[in-house]
Protein backbone atom coordinates (compact mmCIF):
# COMPACT_ATOMS: atom_id res chain seq x y z
CA UNK A 1 0.00 0.00 0.00
CA UNK A 2 1.48 3.33 -0.81
CA UNK A 3 1.85 6.26 1.79
CA UNK A 4 0.26 9.20 2.00
CA UNK A 5 2.22 12.69 1.24
CA UNK A 6 1.30 15.06 4.35
CA UNK A 7 2.57 18.29 2.61
CA UNK A 8 1.75 21.91 4.45
CA UNK A 9 -0.34 24.40 2.68
CA UNK A 10 2.01 26.48 0.58
CA UNK A 11 1.39 30.44 -1.70
CA UNK A 12 2.01 29.09 -5.35
CA UNK A 13 4.80 26.63 -4.09
CA UNK A 14 8.45 26.56 -4.88
CA UNK A 15 9.66 23.66 -7.64
CA UNK A 16 10.07 20.82 -4.89
CA UNK A 17 7.05 20.96 -3.43
CA UNK A 18 5.74 19.57 -6.91
CA UNK A 19 8.22 16.99 -6.80
CA UNK A 20 6.54 15.78 -3.98
CA UNK A 21 3.21 16.39 -5.71
CA UNK A 22 4.62 14.06 -8.50
CA UNK A 23 6.12 11.31 -6.45
CA UNK A 24 2.62 10.45 -4.20
CA UNK A 25 -0.71 10.25 -5.82
CA UNK A 26 -2.46 10.43 -2.76
CA UNK A 27 -1.39 13.94 -0.64
CA UNK A 28 -2.90 15.45 2.30
CA UNK A 29 -2.18 19.23 2.95
CA UNK A 30 -2.07 19.76 6.80
CA UNK A 31 -4.63 22.35 7.87
CA UNK A 32 -4.19 21.74 11.29
CA UNK A 33 -0.45 22.71 12.08
CA UNK A 34 0.07 26.41 13.73
CA UNK A 35 1.32 28.25 11.71
CA UNK A 36 4.53 29.79 11.24
CA UNK A 37 5.92 33.19 10.18
CA UNK A 38 8.40 34.27 8.11
CA UNK A 39 7.52 30.52 5.92
CA UNK A 40 6.45 29.68 2.63
CA UNK A 41 2.87 29.00 4.19
CA UNK A 42 2.29 32.70 3.17
CA UNK A 43 5.23 33.82 1.02
CA UNK A 44 7.08 32.61 -2.68
CA UNK A 45 9.66 33.79 -4.68
CA UNK A 46 9.69 34.77 -8.16
CA UNK A 47 12.11 36.65 -10.32
CA UNK A 48 12.55 39.70 -11.67
CA UNK A 49 14.86 42.04 -13.41
CA UNK A 50 16.58 43.02 -10.22
CA UNK A 51 16.68 39.42 -8.91
CA UNK A 52 14.72 37.25 -6.50
CA UNK A 53 11.71 38.89 -5.07
CA UNK A 54 9.88 37.59 -2.05
CA UNK A 55 5.81 38.27 -2.72
CA UNK A 56 4.47 37.56 1.29
CA UNK A 57 0.47 37.21 1.86
CA UNK A 58 -0.45 39.64 5.08
CA UNK A 59 -2.67 37.84 6.99
CA UNK A 60 -4.52 38.08 10.47
CA UNK A 61 -3.49 35.47 13.35
CA UNK A 62 -3.22 34.96 16.79
CA UNK A 63 -0.33 32.93 18.54
CA UNK A 64 -0.26 29.07 18.12
CA UNK A 65 -3.08 30.14 15.59
CA UNK A 66 -3.68 26.32 13.22
CA UNK A 67 -3.60 27.24 9.45
CA UNK A 68 -7.02 26.78 8.71
CA UNK A 69 -8.06 29.56 10.97
CA UNK A 70 -5.72 31.93 9.59
CA UNK A 71 -7.25 35.14 7.84
CA UNK A 72 -6.01 37.32 4.83
CA UNK A 73 -5.89 40.89 5.62
CA UNK A 74 -7.76 42.39 3.21
CA UNK A 75 -7.11 45.98 4.60
CA UNK A 76 -4.39 46.44 2.14
CA UNK A 77 -4.69 45.81 -1.30
CA UNK A 78 -2.25 42.90 -1.32
CA UNK A 79 -3.53 40.96 -4.55
CA UNK A 80 -3.10 44.24 -6.90
CA UNK A 81 0.21 44.46 -5.77
CA UNK A 82 1.59 40.79 -5.92
CA UNK A 83 -0.30 40.31 -9.82
CA UNK A 84 1.87 43.55 -10.81
CA UNK A 85 4.87 42.00 -9.25
CA UNK A 86 4.17 39.00 -11.42
CA UNK A 87 3.17 40.84 -14.40
CA UNK A 88 6.21 42.57 -14.33
CA UNK A 89 8.45 39.53 -13.91
CA UNK A 90 7.24 37.53 -16.74
CA UNK A 91 4.91 39.60 -19.18
CA UNK A 92 7.83 38.95 -21.60
CA UNK A 93 8.05 35.24 -20.68
CA UNK A 94 7.46 32.70 -23.46
CA UNK A 95 4.07 31.01 -21.86
CA UNK A 96 2.91 34.23 -19.31
CA UNK A 97 -0.57 35.32 -21.84
CA UNK A 98 -1.22 31.73 -22.14
CA UNK A 99 -1.85 31.23 -18.90
CA UNK A 100 -2.71 34.89 -17.55
CA UNK A 101 -5.65 35.07 -18.07
CA UNK A 102 -7.75 31.80 -16.10
CA UNK A 103 -4.83 32.03 -13.22
CA UNK A 104 -5.98 35.89 -12.84
CA UNK A 105 -9.53 35.12 -12.46
CA UNK A 106 -8.57 32.37 -9.88
CA UNK A 107 -6.24 34.80 -7.97
CA UNK A 108 -8.76 37.59 -7.37
CA UNK A 109 -11.72 35.61 -6.57
CA UNK A 110 -12.81 36.37 -2.93
CA UNK A 111 -10.91 34.13 -0.18
CA UNK A 112 -11.70 34.44 3.55
CA UNK A 113 -8.62 32.50 4.59
CA UNK A 114 -5.04 31.97 3.58
CA UNK A 115 -5.89 28.21 3.35
CA UNK A 116 -8.76 28.80 1.27
CA UNK A 117 -6.41 31.30 -1.28
CA UNK A 118 -3.94 28.25 -1.16
CA UNK A 119 -5.17 25.39 -2.13
CA UNK A 120 -7.27 27.43 -5.20
CA UNK A 121 -4.05 28.42 -6.87
CA UNK A 122 -2.37 24.57 -6.17
CA UNK A 123 -5.43 22.99 -7.68
CA UNK A 124 -5.40 25.10 -10.68
CA UNK A 125 -1.74 24.74 -11.52
CA UNK A 126 -1.74 21.33 -10.95
CA UNK A 127 -4.53 21.57 -13.51
CA UNK A 128 -2.64 23.64 -15.73
CA UNK A 129 0.29 21.03 -15.94
CA UNK A 130 -1.75 17.84 -16.16
CA UNK A 131 -0.84 16.64 -13.12
CA UNK A 132 -4.43 14.72 -11.65
CA UNK A 133 -3.60 14.43 -7.92
CA UNK A 134 -5.64 13.40 -5.03
CA UNK A 135 -5.89 16.25 -2.70
CA UNK A 136 -7.48 15.85 0.36
CA UNK A 137 -7.20 18.57 3.56
CA UNK A 138 -7.26 17.57 7.19
CA UNK A 139 -7.84 20.73 9.58
CA UNK A 140 -7.16 18.42 12.92
CA UNK A 141 -2.94 18.32 13.17
CA UNK A 142 -1.83 14.89 10.94
CA UNK A 143 0.08 12.46 13.26
CA UNK A 144 2.87 11.01 11.77
CA UNK A 145 2.33 7.06 11.65
CA UNK A 146 3.16 3.98 9.05
CA UNK A 147 0.87 5.10 6.73
CA UNK A 148 2.05 8.71 5.58
CA UNK A 149 5.57 10.29 5.01
CA UNK A 150 5.68 13.87 6.58
CA UNK A 151 7.07 16.34 4.27
CA UNK A 152 5.64 19.53 6.31
CA UNK A 153 9.77 20.45 7.46
CA UNK A 154 11.28 19.57 4.38
CA UNK A 155 10.90 22.43 2.59
CA UNK A 156 12.27 25.46 4.45
CA UNK A 157 11.97 29.30 3.40
CA UNK A 158 14.87 29.95 6.08
CA UNK A 159 17.18 27.12 3.87
CA UNK A 160 17.65 25.81 0.84
CA UNK A 161 15.92 22.61 -0.49
CA UNK A 162 19.26 20.57 -0.36
CA UNK A 163 18.36 18.73 -3.50
CA UNK A 164 17.16 21.83 -5.41
CA UNK A 165 20.67 22.42 -6.50
CA UNK A 166 20.43 19.81 -8.48
CA UNK A 167 17.58 20.60 -10.55
CA UNK A 168 18.83 21.06 -14.45
CA UNK A 169 19.12 24.26 -16.07
CA UNK A 170 15.87 26.37 -18.03
CA UNK A 171 15.89 29.28 -19.75
CA UNK A 172 15.08 32.13 -17.79
CA UNK A 173 14.58 35.49 -18.89
CA UNK A 174 16.76 37.71 -16.69
CA UNK A 175 19.56 34.77 -15.94
CA UNK A 176 21.95 36.92 -18.27
CA UNK A 177 22.26 39.83 -15.93
CA UNK A 178 21.57 37.84 -12.74
CA UNK A 179 22.23 33.86 -13.28
CA UNK A 180 20.10 31.06 -13.65
CA UNK A 181 17.82 30.81 -9.91
CA UNK A 182 16.56 27.02 -9.31
CA UNK A 183 13.58 26.07 -7.01
CA UNK A 184 11.45 29.54 -7.56
CA UNK A 185 7.46 29.32 -7.19
CA UNK A 186 6.38 27.12 -9.81
CA UNK A 187 5.19 30.32 -11.54
CA UNK A 188 8.80 30.59 -12.85
CA UNK A 189 8.71 27.25 -14.50
CA UNK A 190 5.51 27.30 -15.80
CA UNK A 191 5.35 30.65 -17.44
CA UNK A 192 8.86 29.80 -19.34
CA UNK A 193 8.15 25.78 -20.02
CA UNK A 194 4.69 26.03 -20.59
CA UNK A 195 3.02 22.43 -21.55
CA UNK A 196 6.82 20.87 -20.85
CA UNK A 197 6.39 21.85 -16.88
CA UNK A 198 5.68 18.64 -15.89
CA UNK A 199 8.11 16.82 -17.96
CA UNK A 200 10.61 19.00 -16.33
CA UNK A 201 9.62 18.57 -12.74
CA UNK A 202 9.40 13.99 -13.51
CA UNK A 203 13.32 14.53 -15.21
CA UNK A 204 14.65 16.16 -11.64
CA UNK A 205 12.77 13.52 -9.70
CA UNK A 206 15.20 13.06 -6.53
Amino acid sequence: MEKQAVLSSHYFPCIAYFDLLVKHNSVIIDLGEHFMKQSYRNRCVIYTSNGPLTLSVPVIKKNKTKVVDVLLDISSDWKKSHWRAISSAYNSSPFFEYYEHDLRTIFFKEYLTLAEINLALLKHICKEIGLDRNLSVSESFVEKNECIIDYKNLINAKKPYPIAANYSRYIQIFEKKQGFISNLSILDLLFHEGPETLNYIKYNLN
